[in-house]
């Protein structure tokens, strides 16, 4: 039940508290109680939903702080990780380098050995063809096969060296590589975990704020109903002490001239009707609501008539609803003009047709409803629509 219909059902029980109204008392009065125990059911059911709304909301509440502590935890690694990727990156630079160096060293080395070999080689053949007439150049040449065979050995060594820190710069350069490809790897799935982390807080935000807007709707309820029930008591009071008043003087309807005024009434306020009578679906909740009136829009604070003589059975005020005056026409029919931002006139005073009221609120909406006795009537059928 949406506050704005309940709300025009309240205007409907207030309408039965006024002076000008007749029946069977210890009926009226039983019947109020019941909807007083119907207000109060209501308002209990309205309590223990506004509890389950509150529990869900520390459930997602403390959901969302998990998952704060969780993206707080993957942060922290992410920062760590992102370190030692950097780390890693200047590791693998420098890495490079020095494979780069060590190939260099070993080619040059590589090179000199060759060259080396190459003037052995040259020098082993002039020995072979050298003359025994010359003792001098064989003696020569075999001081510097001698040399360079030492200088071959040691550049085959220096080689070797050079070729075993190529092999280990090309090692750790590729343990340097698998590394970080580890720690990318897990930097990626922190960087999954994070996302997915974030994205479920934001739902959980969301609804965490949809629980909020529905504990404030049903907060409102919950007051709503506890002031009608507070207005019901106050109906059911005076209308005990009017029936002790008229207990002894039964009230006998006749004729009712008001009856004959179908079609014919004048509009209570100049403006458009922009909420029909009859049952309606709300566009966003899609929850289906009954209106017993019409809703006028036109101008902000401007005149609101009575639609016919009668007595101002009651004047009062609900919380987001405004003031509003009931008029009680044969004792029988009741007129109601809701959202009032002033109100004119005072219960129990007479009224003729196309009384000044009230005036419109700032919205410049007015709610406007009849009813015969307990009965909602479309004000459309009662209503001269030209004179909207």
């Amino acid at each position: 039940m949406s506050t704005r219909v309940f709300c025009m059902g309240i205007l409907f029980y207030l309408s039965l508290s006024g002076p000008a109204y007749s029946g069977d008392d210890s009926k009226e009065i039983k019947q109020q109680k019941l909807e007083l125990e119907q207000i109060q059911r209501e308002m209990e059911d309205g309590q223990r939903r506004l509890d389950s709304l509150e529990a869900a909301q520390k459930r997602v509440t403390g959901a969302i702080s998990k998952y704060d502590e969780r993206m707080a935890s993957d942060r922290q690694v992410l920062r760590r990780l992102g370190k030692e990727l950097e780390q890693l990156k200047q590791n693998i630079s420098r890495g490079d380098s020095l494979l780069q160096a060590s190939r260099d060293l070993y080619d040059r080395r590589q090179r000199r050995y060759l060259g080396n070999i190459r003037q052995f080689y040259v020098l082993s053949r002039q020995a072979g063809t050298s003359s025994a007439d010359y003792p001098n150049d064989e003696l020569e040449y075999q001081r510097r096969i001698v040399y360079l065979t030492a200088l071959a050995d040691f550049e085959s060594g220096t080689v070797s060296d050079a070729s075993a820190q190529v092999d280990r710069s090309a090692a750790d350069l590729a343990d340097l590589s698998d590394r970080r490809k580890t720690v990318s790897g897990l930097k990626k799935e922190r960087e999954t975990s994070y996302s997915l982390g974030k994205s479920q807080r934001e739902r959980q935000e969301k609804n965490l704020a949809q629980l909020q807007r529905k504990s404030t709707v049903e907060a409102d309820r919950v007051i709503t109903l506890r002031q009608a029930a507070q207005e019901m008591q106050d109906i059911i009071a005076r209308l005990e002490q009017a029936r002790e008043r008229r207990a002894q003087e039964p009230t006998r309807r006749g004729p009712s001239a008001f009856a004959a005024t179908m079609g014919q009434l004048l509009s209570p306020y100049q403006g458009r009707i922009i909420e029909t009578y009859g049952e309606h679906i709300d566009p966003v909740s899609r929850l289906k609501s009954f209106s017993p009136g019409i809703t006028i829009k036109g101008k902000a604070r401007s005149a609101v008539y009575a639609v016919a003589s009668g007595t101002v059975a009651y004047t009062g005020n609900l919380r987001g609803y405004g003031k509003f005056v009931i008029i009680s026409h044969d004792d029988r029919y009741y007129s109601t003009y809701a959202g009032l931002a002033e109100v004119l006139v005072s219960e129990n005073q007479f009224v003729s047709s196309r009384a000044k009221l009230g005036l419109s609120g700032q919205d410049g909406e007015v709610k406007f409803e009849l009813r015969d006795g307990r009965e909602p009537l479309d004000p459309v059928r009662w209503l001269d629509l030209q004179s909207l």
